[in-house]
């Protein structure tokens, strides 16, 4: 009985230690995955942002010269 209980407890370790150095690496891709994303979304914001401005502007410079 003493035996099976320490056969276990090896095996059971052993998977332990698969099972975290599988899930970090895992969790720290997809971390990575993310951070990029949000610099790629971020860029595309504010280039959105840019042209809406202009956009703004070319309105309200056209509406002026309109009413001129």
């Amino acid at each position: 009985m003493g035996a099976q209980i320490f056969g276990l407890l090896i095996s059971l370790y052993f998977f332990y230690a698969y099972s975290i150095s599988t899930s970090i690496t895992n969790f720290i891709e997809v971390k990575k995955f993310r951070t990029k994303k949000l610099a790629k979304n971020n860029i595309l914001v504010t280039k959105i942002e840019k042209d809406l401005n202009y956009n703004l502007w070319l309105i309200s410079y056209c509406y002026v010269k309109f009413l001129k």
